[in-house]
């Protein structure tokens, strides 16, 4: 059953079931599957001692070697992970044999950090040449794309990821999604939600990071839990679980509270305090947690009521940037879409901003805009904005957040765990002759200030 969850991508439930299994009986494919769970989690270091465990018990496990380089590779600690990968590359520790096609493509991911663009093509292109089943070749088709991009070729790069984006690939209407955010917007109307049940909970710890994909996120979020009276939980889904369970109890046809069942301001309270319990079981001391789950632009009314007291960070880019680099990313298709086209993900960056300028006029709570453009060419002003607008005194280490073991859970793991740069504000301008025929809306950042 855990296996079936990971499989499904609710890794939490597995992770509950595989400590169960192991409660009953101490196993290796359930440790193994436990570290996979937590290289998943970014929890790094209880993943090593998982592998750790388990090489004590099976010294030169292929496979628990490669998930022990996986992690490090996810970390940021890429010398680490040469360490491990690349030893296991030499056919004779594999019988003669070449290395396995997921070994090769994790050091092809090393090879990319080091800039060693060429290599790492080479290898991937040999991977594409075998059968792989579709969900590996996706993801190697991505990583084709971002070494392409890196060392200039724009050309190969929108290729690779035009070939990775239609494996899989999901319909997704414009004009039908445009439908379902009007419907949002009327239900959750300021009128609507003065009937809603309200919570209870009055802590002002918990904070949310709302926005498009690859518009900053995890670049804020690294921000401000460099804090050492802040902690980022990076895309913790629990508050988007409990809108699953008021989609599937709400009632239309009956007006507020009534519409929501069983689910009154009690319910509500409770959800609230549950989550806040999780979040500090994570950071007993912080004073700020902060959440940047990719569904919280549509969450903002919902995380107002829960946290009357919480602080709402919009994160915003350039619609051409944003599309671009969703296109090129490789996000999950059944979940976003609108990723495997630019101009269906020009389409989800409009209704994402139309989303939360209706949270803005129908919320008491604050709302602080933060431009991707401004963040990384003036960071001695936003940074200080971000953290002052969470009620925090300016400390240093923000400035230093590069500098942070921690793992990030996002596509951007091996942005934010650098110095700042500027090279990615504008990086459409490489892909201009693909973006010809879309029409995009205009935008200008501007200095932002606090909303209510």
């Amino acid at each position: 059953m855990a296996a079936a969850h990971e499989a499904m991508g609710d890794i939490r439930r597995a992770k509950e079931l595989v400590l169960r299994s192991l409660a009953i009986l101490d196993h290796p494919d359930s440790r193994f599957l436990l570290a996979r769970v937590l290289r998943t989690e970014g929890e790094t270091e209880a993943c090593l001692t998982e592998c750790d465990r388990l090489l004590a018990r099976h010294p030169g496990s292929r496979p628990v070697l490669q998930l022990r380089g996986s992690a490090l590779e996810a970390a940021g600690r890429f010398d680490e992970a040469r360490s491990v990968i690349e030893p296991m590359l030499d056919p004779a520790s594999n019988g003669g044999r070449e290395a396995e096609a997921p070994l090769r493509f994790e050091w092809a991911k090393l090879l990319v950090h080091a800039k060693r663009h060429e290599e790492a093509i080479a290898l991937l292109e040999g991977i594409l040449l075998e059968p792989q089943p579709d969900g590996f070749r996706q993801v190697v088709l991505h990583l084709l794309a971002k070494a392409r991009d890196r060392m200039g070729d724009y050309r190969g790069a929108y290729a690779a990821a035009e070939r990775a984006n239609r494996i899989n690939k999901l319909p997704f209407s414009p004009e039908v999604y445009e439908q379902q955010i009007s419907m949002l917007i009327e239900n959750w109307s300021r009128e609507s939600m003065a009937k809603f049940p309200s919570s209870s909970c009055d802590s002002a710890v918990p904070v949310f990071v709302a926005g498009m994909p690859r518009s900053g996120t995890s670049l804020i979020d690294q921000i401000i839990d460099a804090h050492p009276r802040a902690f980022g939980v990076g895309e913790l889904a629990t508050i988007e679980d409990f809108a699953q369970q008021l989609a599937a109890a709400w009632n239309p046809d009956l007006p507020p509270p009534g519409c929501f069942g069983r689910y009154d301001s009690f319910r509500w309270t409770r959800a609230a305090r549950d989550y806040l319990r999780e979040v500090q079981r994570l950071a007993p001391k912080a004073e700020r947690i902060v959440n940047k789950a990719l569904g919280n632009n549509k969450l903002v009314g919902l995380i107002a009521r829960l946290f009357p007291k919480t602080r709402i960070i919009h994160a915003i880019r350039d619609p051409r940037d944003v599309a671009v680099s969703c296109f090129l990313g490789g996000f999950n298709n059944r979940l976003h879409p609108w990723t495997t086209q630019v101009d269906w993900a020009v389409s989800a960056w409009v209704q994402s901003m139309r989303m939360m300028e209706h949270w803005k006029a129908s919320l008491d709570v604050p709302i602080l805009d933060v431009y991707y453009e401004n963040l990384v060419r003036d960071p001695e002003t936003e940074f200080p904005r971000i953290i002052e607008f969470l009620g925090l005194e300016w400390d240093d280490a923000c400035r230093d957040f590069h500098q942070s073991r921690r793992t990030v859970r996002t596509l951007s793991y091996d942005q934010v765990n650098r110095p700042l740069y500027v090279t990615s504000a504008g990086r459409h301008a490489n892909y201009a002759a693909f973006l010809k025929d879309i029409e995009f809306p205009r935008y200008e950042p501007k200095p932002s200030t606090p909303q209510r």
